[in-house]
């Protein structure tokens, strides 16, 4: 009886290719959670040559005009109360988006104070524009 231990292949997984694909997966999935960060400020600029109408009832419409008197939704509000009456505003149409249509002329810093205001409330701001 010739009893010998046979040798046996050694089965193997070439893994050089895998550092690479999940290499590139890597990078795949860090330039998608960038894109979709949801705590970007999505604001337009003033003049869009694909300005299109969005508003629907829900959302709350803030105006300031040229010489910084401010409108929710046509009913005309001092600054000094201007948060208080948009929490009022969003909780009664259950709203979390405001869309502010701001004069040309106002500044920036208008502007930053407006988005303290709503960023305190934890409302979404977006910025109406006018097509070119």
């Amino acid at each position: 009886m010739n009893i010998r231990k046979r040798t046996r292949e050694q089965s193997e997984v070439e893994t050089g290719a895998l550092a690479d694909i999940l290499f590139f997966l890597m990078m795949f999935f860090l330039m998608i959670s960038t894109l979709a960060s949801p705590d970007a400020i999505k604001l337009l600029l003033p003049e869009s040559s694909t300005a299109q109408q969005t508003a629907t009832k829900e959302n709350i419409r803030l105006t300031v005009d040229e010489n910084n008197q401010y409108f929710v939704d046509d009913v005309p509000v001092s600054f000094d109360v201007l948060e208080s009456y948009l929490a009022e505003q969003a909780k009664s149409k259950n709203s979390e988006t405001v869309i502010l249509r701001i004069s040309k002329d106002r500044t920036v810093q208008d502007l930053a104070k407006i988005y303290d205001i709503v960023a305190r409330l934890n409302l979404a701001l977006v910025m109406a524009t006018d097509k070119q």
